[in-house]
């Protein structure tokens, strides 16, 4: 059956032709992971040949289950169309559109028997500034004025190696990011949970081209309390997903293997040195429902469609926020039961890179005083003092001995601390004495109500916006407000929240009836401290709503 474009799949299609026509030779395209990004790559292919702008189309790839994607889903949009692959031992280099493996074209002698190439589409082109892809597009005359038109598709158009993409690429003519196919049903929405590993030790492991060594990481894990956690978090947040965890070696990868099925967890591991037939196999246990967790070295990042699998476990922490956006992408695809997605990472790594930034969704909104019969808050809300010790909150906070996990948002491009109360409600420090929060809108509509409240006291309160549909806009003017102010005390990313915890954040989580564990930083402490007020103050408010 032909496949029907998406309204996007074929603004895409549109954008990438008006560059060729008005004189960008080689535009590029940024959709995120299961959007479906083959099927604008196979309808530029068919326009060309149908057209006659190209009597031979190369779609350009560096791994096998790429090309083999590449393939079906041109034989979908067009399959009056024959599709050659080139790769190894397959040479059909006479079809008019040839799924192409880099590898295998690198090599002069393959390039050469390739002729009349009038398209090169890259897939995955945030490689293409390596010489095996500069080699090739220029082979076909993609620098050279008359040569073949080009266009690189990729989820994240960055490098983790600091190379400028815009050797390559032009310009990025047509983009849509992950929020916005999940606001539209394409995607699913992720649920981040970090989960915290307290011995785990990350400050003594070099790195490796920009990132972190593999084998010291793979060293440090295992030294660690990560793999117990790992399966503990799995068994508490997930139990009965089919979920994929990414780790950075073998090693590691079969001592999960070994972790899980102790506890009963049926696992399978999957790299890029296995026998093809071996990996394809555990593959298909795992579409097949057998296989519980699919654990892997690297391999399931690009090109790989396992749209049943719902949850991502994150053990393989990185400083390239493309790496990180292709993990979590692989669990966002739709899937006949699927609602959502939940992102497992017991690195931290969450907490370092956002899959998109709220800030971009900000927008001016008049700010309105509050009515005082709609505010309802008296002198008697229940706040607990500095020097309360009652352990109310014991059950809630950080305990020795008990997994130790948080919820955080995936799309936190803000610099603002968000986090949630007990009760569920979204707020940020807000300066040194308040917080503004984000509750559901007083009208009782489907909606969300920014107010900004004292945060120990009962002073004036605020209403920052009303009525806001969108939950990702509510908080983008909640943060309009925090960051206005030049206290750092209002950021994510202020110095002194990686400094350890001071000993009067100790005594006075204490006094609350929580223990920190050891090695807590200052600004692990400081969010408790705030979960604790911020709790006490917007809860009891909230419930009278």
């Amino acid at each position: 059956m032909t496949v029907i474009l998406r309204d996007y799949q074929n603004e895409a299609v549109k954008e990438v032709r008006t560059a060729w026509e008005t004189g960008t030779q080689r535009p590029a395209v940024v959709l995120p992971t299961g959007s479906g990004k083959t099927v604008p790559i196979a309808e530029l292919a068919r326009l060309a040949l149908d057209e006659g702008t190209a009597s031979r189309v190369l779609v350009l790839a560096h791994r096998d289950e790429l090309l083999r994607q590449a393939k079906e889903e041109i034989h979908s949009v067009a399959p009056h169309l024959r599709v050659g692959v080139v790769k190894a031992d397959e040479n059909g280099v006479g079809a008019p559109v040839v799924v192409g493996s880099v590898q295998t074209l690198r090599h002069e002698a393959r390039r050469g028997l390739l002729r009349g190439v009038g398209l090169v589409v890259v897939d995955e082109c945030h490689h293409a500034t390596a010489p095996s892809y500069r080699t090739i597009l220029d082979h076909f005359g993609c620098f050279t004025e008359g040569g073949a038109k080009a266009v690189g598709f990729t989820a994240t158009m960055s490098r983790g190696d600091g190379v400028g993409l815009r050797e390559v690429w032009q310009s990025v003519v047509y983009e849509r990011d992950i929020r916005y196919m999940i606001t539209r049903k394409f995607l699913v929405p992720p649920r981040g949970i970090h989960v915290r590993v307290e011995d785990l030790d990350l400050s003594k492991v070099r790195k490796s081209a920009g990132d972190f060594s593999e084998g010291q990481l793979g060293d440090a894990l295992a030294a660690s309390l990560a793999p117990e956690r790992i399966v503990d978090a799995y068994r508490e947040h997930a139990l009965g997903r089919p979920s994929l965890l990414f780790v950075p070696t073998v090693e590691f990868a079969e001592l999960m293997v070994e972790r899980f099925t102790t506890a009963g967890v049926t696992a399978r591991i999957v790299h890029g040195q296995q026998v093809p037939v071996v990996r394809r196999a555990h593959l298909d246990a795992f579409k097949a429902g057998r296989v519980d967790v699919l654990v892997n070295c690297m391999v399931l990042t690009e090109g790989t469609n396992l749209p049943m699998a719902s949850c991502v476990i994150i053990a393989r922490p990185t400083t390239h926020v493309g790496l990180y956006v292709q993990m979590v992408g692989r669990v966002l695809r739709t899937f006949p039961g699927k609602t959502d997605a939940i992102v497992l990472d017991v690195v931290g790594v969450s907490q370092r890179h956002a899959l998109v930034g709220l800030t971009d969704l900000m927008g001016e909104r008049e700010k309105v005083k509050p009515r005082p019969e709609d505010l309802e808050l008296g002198e008697d809300a229940d706040l607990p003092e500095e020097e309360d010790t009652s352990g109310g909150y014991r059950d809630r906070a950080w305990l020795d001995g008990f997994l130790i996990s948080s919820e955080v948002d995936l799309f936190h491009g803000q610099r603002a601390r968000w986090q949630r109360t007990y009760g569920g409600q979204w707020f940020a420090p807000y300066g040194k004495e308040r917080y503004v929060t984000v509750v559901p809108a007083l009208s009782g509509s489907e909606a969300w109500d920014v107010l900004s409240v004292a945060r120990k006291t009962m002073g004036e309160s605020d209403w920052v916006a009303r009525e806001i549909e969108d939950l990702g806009y509510a908080m983008a003017h909640a943060e309009g407000v925090v960051l206005q102010l030049p206290s750092s005390l209002a950021r994510r990313d202020a110095t002194w929240r990686a400094k350890p915890a001071s000993q009067a954040q100790k005594d006075l989580l204490r006094r609350f009836g929580a223990v920190l564990p050891p090695g807590a930083l200052s600004g692990e402490a400081g969010d408790v401290l705030d979960i604790v007020y911020a709790s006490a103050r917007i809860d009891p408010w909230a419930r009278r709503r």
